[in-house]
């Protein structure tokens, strides 16, 4: 707690307080957004403008300069100087008192941070460019993660570069706003050669294609251009000694090395493309990868196209619905085209919620299955999905954690040396890298607006490096993908899907229990753990007074005459096309109900793949028993070679309380539903009708019970 931000913040309640237009700060010494807020809230208000919080254009034409001696004018003057003061304190900067006097504290102050802003011979005066550095949670020093090299090209481009940039922040952390001064810069050096050119720091064709081709030897029309390129090799993880303008055998060699580390044309020469990889992700997006990824199933016609555009390695995802997933007959069409794939794990992967240590452990379970099912040979790397986003400190507190439980995880099960990679922005592999927790990158750099992409290197280890979305081939062959540029750090792996792939027993019981898990979640009910494993053992799922739920798995899977209604599913779907459109039809008409406990069915059949869904009633006077039985034929992956069955028991007790989940108009239906279901004559509609409601209402009740603790 600093004492004089708090009395700024207590000067600013006090002041402004009763203005309906200001929002009272938190009076606690700690600089903040909302102090930062309340300051320029003050400051709109004395100018007479919109009070909205935020420093913009017309606040800033209409403020002018505060000079030393100006509180002395007006009144108003005197509370813009209170305003000064106190987002002088809030920046770590002392005036000497907080009094509403510009005199010789308050103008060192002014002066020291425009020193610190890289600016030299300051006069101590605050104008509007001053005050849109001040009135910000910008740093001026050096940060704790900052770089001093940064710091110094930071205050470099705002000494060169003030009249177009402002002042931007000089903590050595390189930001979105660095980035932009950059190609600022750069622009208006073009500019002056050819004034068509727009400055706006935003890398587009125009920037691209005016960029000055350097290299060393050449007489040096404009010394500029070389500080530009000595700052971005160093951004990018090339430093060139010190930044002096000159192109000499230390530059070339970190363009060289710059080059060979990017994958582009070794030349020691400063080209359009060289700069393209200097200053943004992407790059030259019209360079041509070996490599792409796509979420569409590769068929003939497109394993052609993809052939013909000079492609070797193809990403597909090893996780996901029937249109996403790779299968065993679409990598046969690949491995009969001799292209090579790369394995890419992603569900979802794409917000913070989802990276979970309770989620690395089921997704490294399952990640080690398929690739067995898919017949991966050992040793092949595949790439973990963090598909956003991610800030710093979620990268340190999320990330990192369950990649940590994802690695130790994979490890306990890995008997094939597969090796674990990241798809994501740079940041995040880098960090990733660094803590040892993947071999190898891949990297989206398309999106070059993620914070965590922009000033950010290549980790050293990529292997992909993902640039523009391009389309491929005609007719039945036209083809969507993502061009990757490869560094041969991976090459993907050839996968021949008809040769033998044998499990060990362990490899067999993981799979057995990943796919139970899989159709278990399928029915919103809890999932089992390792520990609870056995073939033909009960285990219990839920206990209640009123209702248990119990799971098993079996080899039985011969069918069950006595069941109420039994539906095939193959390939992926149910053989009985009513069953899925009555399902959904009733799911979206009942009402009183949890939408989210309701049993996915489409994605139960995805988990089963060939083989049978059985639905049981029975009992007595004292209770009901409600079985539901999924068989999974071992005709659609040659890998487990064992069929086997996953048989969901609930048992209602019938004189049970209703949950206080549903209505009683549910209740009293699932009551009724069950006695309908066992008259010896209904109509196969009706049958249809009835099993379905039950499933429903029951299951839905099983799975909100299995959030209580056996």
């Amino acid at each position: 707690m600093d004492l004089m931000v708090k009395k700024t913040q207590e000067w600013l309640n006090t002041t402004y307080g009763n203005n309906p237009n200001f929002v009272k700060v938190t009076e606690d010494g700690i600089t903040g957004n909302g102090t930062v807020k309340g300051l320029i809230r003050a400051l709109q208000i004395e100018l007479g403008v919109t009070v909205d919080g935020s420093l913009g254009t017309k606040t800033l034409e209409k403020f002018g300069t505060l000079t030393r001696g100006c509180n002395k004018i007006s009144e108003s003057k005197r509370r813009q100087v209170f305003i000064l003061q106190g987002g002088l304190y809030c920046k770590g900067y002392n005036p000497n008192r907080l009094d509403g006097g510009y005199g010789a504290g308050a103008e060192k102050a002014v002066r020291l941070l425009i020193i610190d802003a890289g600016l030299s011979n300051p006069n101590g005066n605050a104008d509007a460019a001053f005050m849109r550095a001040l009135l910000t949670t910008d740093g001026y020093v050096l940060a704790k993660n900052g770089d001093a090299g940064i710091r110094t090209i930071q205050q470099a481009l705002n000494r060169n570069y003030s009249s177009l940039i402002g002042l931007i922040p000089c903590d050595g952390r390189f930001v979105k706003q660095t980035l932009r001064s950059l190609i600022k810069g750069l622009q208006y050096e073009i500019k002056k050669e050819w004034p068509e050119m727009v400055i706006d720091g935003i890398w587009g064709s125009n920037t691209y294609i005016h960029c000055p081709v350097l290299r060393k030897g050449d007489a040096v029309k404009n010394k500029n251009y070389i500080y530009l390129l000595q700052y971005a090799l160093y951004a990018n993880g090339f430093p060139t000694g010190d930044f002096n303008g000159v192109f000499n055998d230390k530059v070339e060699t970190a363009v060289k090395n710059f080059q060979k580390f990017s994958n582009i044309n070794i030349t020691g020469m400063v080209q359009k493309q060289t700069w393209a990889s200097l200053m943004v992700s992407y790059g030259d997006k019209n360079r041509k990868g070996k490599a792409c990824d796509c979420k569409t199933p590769i068929t003939k016609p497109t394993a052609i196209s993809l052939k013909n555009d000079g492609r070797e390695v193809v990403g597909r995802y090893i996780v996901g619905g029937v249109d996403k997933i790779l299968t065993l007959d679409e990598e046969r069409i690949i491995y009969n085209k001799e292209l090579k794939i790369m394995p890419i794990y992603q569900t979802t992967n794409n917000s913070t919620s989802y990276f979970t240590k309770e989620q690395a452990l089921k997704d490294a379970s399952r990640a080690y299955i398929n690739l067995c099912k898919l017949k991966f040979p050992n040793g092949t790397t595949f790439y973990v999905a963090v598909d956003y986003d991610v800030n710093e400190k979620e990268v340190a507190n999320v990330i990192i954690p369950y990649f940590r439980t994802f690695w130790e995880q994979f490890r306990s099960l890995n008997n094939r040396n597969y090796k674990i990679g990241v798809y994501g922005p740079r940041y995040v592999c880098s960090e990733l890298t660094r803590a040892n927790l993947v071999t190898s990158s891949f990297v989206c750099d398309m999106s070059s607006g993620f914070a965590g992409n922009i000033g950010k290197p290549l980790p050293p280890n990529w292997a992909y490096d993902q640039i523009s979305t391009v389309k491929i081939g005609k007719g039945a062959g036209l083809l969507e993908i993502d061009n990757n540029i490869m560094s041969g750090r991976d090459g993907g792996v050839l996968v021949d899907p008809d040769v033998p792939f044998n499990l060990i027993e362990s490899e067999k019981k993981e799979y057995i229990r990943n796919k139970t898990n899989e159709i278990l979640s399928s029915l919103k009910l809890r999932e089992i753990t390792g520990a609870e494993y056995g073939i033909n053992e009960e285990i219990p799922i839920v206990i209640t007074e009123n209702v248990e739920v119990y799971a098993k798995i079996s080899y039985d899977v011969t069918i069950n005459k006595n069941a109420i209604y039994s539906v095939g599913i193959t390939h992926h779907q149910f053989n009985d096309p009513d069953f899925s459109v009555e399902f959904a039809n009733m799911k979206a008409s009942l009402k009183g109900i949890d939408k989210n406990l309701i049993p996915d069915v489409d994605s139960l059949a995805t988990e089963i793949g060939n083989g049978r869904l059985e639905i049981s009633v029975s009992g007595d006077a004292n209770r009901t028993v409600f079985e539901i039985k999924s068989i999974v034929l071992s005709t659609e992956n040659d890998t487990l070679k064992q069929d086997f069955a996953v048989i969901v028991k609930i048992v209602y007790h019938n004189n049970m309380a209703k949950p206080e989940s549903i209505t009683q108009e549910l209740w009293d239906e699932l009551m009724e539903n069950l006695q309908k279901v066992k008259a010896p004559e209904i109509s196969y509609v009706d049958k249809i009708r009835y099993v379905l409601y039950i499933v429903i209402i029951a299951l839905a009740i099983a799975a909100l019970y299995s959030m209580i603790t056996v």
